[in-house]
Protein backbone atom coordinates (compact mmCIF):
# COMPACT_ATOMS: atom_id res chain seq x y z
CA UNK A 1 0.00 0.00 0.00
CA UNK A 2 2.73 2.51 0.91
CA UNK A 3 1.41 5.98 0.24
CA UNK A 4 -1.25 7.65 -1.89
CA UNK A 5 -1.85 11.16 -3.15
CA UNK A 6 -4.01 13.45 -1.05
CA UNK A 7 -7.54 13.72 -2.48
CA UNK A 8 -7.76 17.44 -1.64
CA UNK A 9 -4.59 18.74 -3.33
CA UNK A 10 -4.18 15.83 -5.78
CA UNK A 11 -0.60 15.22 -4.60
CA UNK A 12 0.68 18.80 -5.07
CA UNK A 13 0.81 19.88 -1.43
CA UNK A 14 -0.81 23.19 -2.33
CA UNK A 15 -4.44 23.93 -3.05
CA UNK A 16 -6.99 26.64 -3.59
CA UNK A 17 -8.05 28.66 -0.51
CA UNK A 18 -10.92 27.15 1.47
CA UNK A 19 -12.95 30.38 1.57
CA UNK A 20 -12.83 33.92 0.26
CA UNK A 21 -10.11 35.91 1.99
CA UNK A 22 -8.16 32.80 3.00
CA UNK A 23 -4.48 33.37 2.26
CA UNK A 24 -3.30 29.81 2.95
CA UNK A 25 -2.19 27.81 -0.06
CA UNK A 26 -0.54 24.87 1.72
CA UNK A 27 -2.85 21.88 1.87
CA UNK A 28 -4.04 21.48 5.45
CA UNK A 29 -5.39 17.96 4.85
CA UNK A 30 -2.00 16.34 4.15
CA UNK A 31 0.20 18.92 5.87
CA UNK A 32 1.50 20.13 2.48
CA UNK A 33 3.23 16.80 1.80
CA UNK A 34 0.87 15.85 -1.02
CA UNK A 35 0.36 12.30 0.22
CA UNK A 36 -0.92 10.08 3.02
CA UNK A 37 0.93 7.06 4.40
CA UNK A 38 -0.97 3.78 4.72
CA UNK A 39 -2.81 3.41 8.03
CA UNK A 40 -1.30 1.31 10.81
CA UNK A 41 -4.01 -1.00 12.12
CA UNK A 42 -2.11 -1.75 15.34
CA UNK A 43 -1.73 1.94 16.15
CA UNK A 44 -5.39 2.67 15.41
CA UNK A 45 -6.54 -0.25 17.57
CA UNK A 46 -4.30 0.98 20.42
CA UNK A 47 -5.83 4.46 20.26
CA UNK A 48 -9.45 3.30 20.29
CA UNK A 49 -9.29 0.39 22.75
CA UNK A 50 -9.40 0.89 26.51
CA UNK A 51 -6.39 -0.54 28.33
CA UNK A 52 -7.53 -0.02 31.93
CA UNK A 53 -10.61 -0.25 34.07
CA UNK A 54 -13.81 -2.22 33.67
CA UNK A 55 -13.88 -1.61 29.88
CA UNK A 56 -10.39 -3.02 29.27
CA UNK A 57 -10.22 -4.47 25.77
CA UNK A 58 -13.38 -2.68 24.61
CA UNK A 59 -13.82 0.41 22.46
CA UNK A 60 -13.31 3.63 24.38
CA UNK A 61 -16.27 5.89 25.03
CA UNK A 62 -16.34 9.64 24.72
CA UNK A 63 -13.43 10.04 22.30
CA UNK A 64 -12.99 13.67 21.30
CA UNK A 65 -12.30 14.16 17.58
CA UNK A 66 -10.14 17.21 18.28
CA UNK A 67 -7.81 15.32 20.62
CA UNK A 68 -7.67 12.07 18.65
CA UNK A 69 -5.97 11.56 15.29
CA UNK A 70 -8.55 11.69 12.53
CA UNK A 71 -8.08 8.12 11.30
CA UNK A 72 -8.54 6.60 14.76
CA UNK A 73 -11.59 8.76 15.39
CA UNK A 74 -13.04 7.76 12.01
CA UNK A 75 -12.61 4.04 12.65
CA UNK A 76 -13.92 4.33 16.23
CA UNK A 77 -16.99 6.32 15.21
CA UNK A 78 -17.84 4.15 12.20
CA UNK A 79 -17.42 0.94 14.22
CA UNK A 80 -19.76 2.24 16.95
CA UNK A 81 -22.30 3.35 14.34
CA UNK A 82 -22.28 0.10 12.37
CA UNK A 83 -22.26 -1.95 15.55
CA UNK A 84 -25.34 -0.13 16.90
CA UNK A 85 -23.69 1.58 19.90
CA UNK A 86 -24.25 5.09 18.44
CA UNK A 87 -27.49 5.64 16.56
CA UNK A 88 -26.86 9.03 14.97
CA UNK A 89 -25.24 9.43 11.58
CA UNK A 90 -21.43 9.80 11.81
CA UNK A 91 -21.25 13.05 9.85
CA UNK A 92 -18.18 14.53 11.58
CA UNK A 93 -16.18 11.34 11.07
CA UNK A 94 -16.61 11.74 7.31
CA UNK A 95 -15.86 15.46 7.41
CA UNK A 96 -12.60 14.94 9.33
CA UNK A 97 -11.55 12.13 7.00
CA UNK A 98 -12.68 13.42 3.60
CA UNK A 99 -9.22 13.89 2.05
CA UNK A 100 -7.78 10.53 3.16
CA UNK A 101 -7.26 8.25 0.14
CA UNK A 102 -7.17 5.19 2.43
CA UNK A 103 -10.83 5.55 3.44
CA UNK A 104 -11.87 2.16 1.95
CA UNK A 105 -9.26 0.42 4.12
CA UNK A 106 -10.40 2.35 7.19
CA UNK A 107 -14.03 1.37 6.46
CA UNK A 108 -13.01 -2.29 6.25
CA UNK A 109 -11.18 -2.00 9.58
CA UNK A 110 -14.23 -0.35 11.17
CA UNK A 111 -16.40 -3.25 9.96
CA UNK A 112 -14.04 -5.81 11.50
CA UNK A 113 -13.90 -3.91 14.79
CA UNK A 114 -17.71 -3.54 14.85
CA UNK A 115 -18.11 -7.31 14.45
CA UNK A 116 -15.52 -7.98 17.19
CA UNK A 117 -16.89 -5.41 19.64
CA UNK A 118 -20.64 -5.51 19.02
CA UNK A 119 -21.24 -8.80 17.23
CA UNK A 120 -22.51 -7.12 14.07
CA UNK A 121 -21.61 -4.48 11.54
CA UNK A 122 -25.17 -4.26 10.20
CA UNK A 123 -27.06 -2.68 13.11
CA UNK A 124 -27.00 0.78 11.54
CA UNK A 125 -28.10 -0.58 8.17
CA UNK A 126 -31.07 -2.31 9.77
CA UNK A 127 -32.07 0.77 11.75
CA UNK A 128 -31.54 3.38 9.03
CA UNK A 129 -32.76 1.14 6.22
CA UNK A 130 -36.19 0.97 7.81
CA UNK A 131 -36.18 4.73 8.41
CA UNK A 132 -35.29 5.36 4.77
CA UNK A 133 -37.86 2.87 3.53
CA UNK A 134 -35.37 0.33 2.20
Amino acid sequence: MGKRDCKRCKGKGICEPCFEGDTRTKCHACGATGFFIAPDETEIRALITATRGKNKGKLKTGMNSFKTPARAYYVWRMARFHGGADTTMPIMAGVLNRSDPFEPELDALADVIAKESFGSNMAAALRWGRALGL
